[in-house]
C-alpha cells in the first residue's frame, strides 16, 4: 500500500512541472519515508526492524526548516519458535539547516537535531508468551534525536532524501537508542507566489 501511494505522488508532481523555487522562506512541503531500523536484517531474522513515517515542513530561510511528523518504529525479537513484536509510535519535532551544497547544483547535506515522544508497545501490550512471562514493560518514552540527510533535486517540487537519524528515548524498557537509515520523498506544496 505504501509503494502505491509513493508511486500516485510521483506521478502528480512529475505532471505539475518544474515551476517553484525551492527552499525559499514560507515554502512547505509533506514527506513520506521509511527504512531499516538498526541495522539491515531480512524479515526472517531476529531483530529485524523497520520504520516508516511521515511529515510536514516550512522552510524559515534557504538554509534553515523545521519539521513536524508522526513515525513507526516496528522490531520483532525471536523468542523460540516465535517472534515478539516492538512498536513505538512517536511524534517528532526537528529543526534542519543546510551544511553543504546549492539549490543549482541538485544536491544538498542538511543536519537536523529534535525530540521525539511516543508510546512503546512490547508484544502489544501482552505479559507472556508461550507461558513465559515478558520483563520488558509497555512505556511512554521522550528524547532528542540526531540526524544527517543527502537532498537530492528531482524536479520544481519534489525532492528525493537519503537520511540517517538516532533517537534516544529515555524510559524505553528495550533500548534506548535507535538508530533509522532510510529514502523518502519530500514535496513542496504550491504557494500564492507560484501562481
Amino acid at each position: 500500500m505504501i509503494n502505491h501511494l509513493v508511486f500516485a505522488l510521483l506521478i502528480v508532481c512529475l505532471s505539475v512541472g518544474a515551476k517553484a523555487q525551492l527552499h525559499q522562506a514560507g515554502q512547505t512541503a509533506v514527506e513520506v519515508s521509511g527504512g531499516a531500523l538498526d541495522g539491515f536484517r531480512l524479515p526472517r531474522q531476529d531483530n529485524f526492524g523497520y520504520f516508516a513515517g511521515v511529515a510536514f515542513s516550512k522552510y524559515h530561510s534557504r538554509y534553515l526548516y523545521w519539521k513536524a511528523g508522526m513515525q513507526l518504529n516496528q522490531k520483532n525479537y525471536a523468542y523460540d519458535a516465535t517472534r515478539i513484536p516492538l512498536q513505538q509510535w512517536l511524534g517528532t519535532a526537528e529543526i534542519y539547516t543546510r551544511i553543504l551544497g546549492r539549490v543549482s547544483q541538485s544536491l544538498i547535506i542538511n543536519a537536523g537535531i529534535g525530540a521525539a515522544g511516543g508510546y512503546e508497545s512490547v508484544n502489544s501490550d501482552r505479559r507472556s508468551v508461550e507461558g513465559a512471562q515478558i520483563g520488558n514493560r509497555s512505556k511512554w518514552v521522550v528524547g532528542p534525536t540526531a540526524a544527517i540527510e543527502a537532498e537530492y533535486l528531482l524536479t520544481g517540487n519534489l525532492i528525493l532524501i537519503a537520511r540517517a537519524k538516532e533517537h534516544y528515548l529515555f524510559r524505553s524498557s528495550v533500548a534506548n537508542t535507535r538508530f533509522n537509515a532510510g529514502v523518502g520523498i519530500k514535496i513542496i506544496l504550491p504557494s500564492k507566489d507560484d501562481e
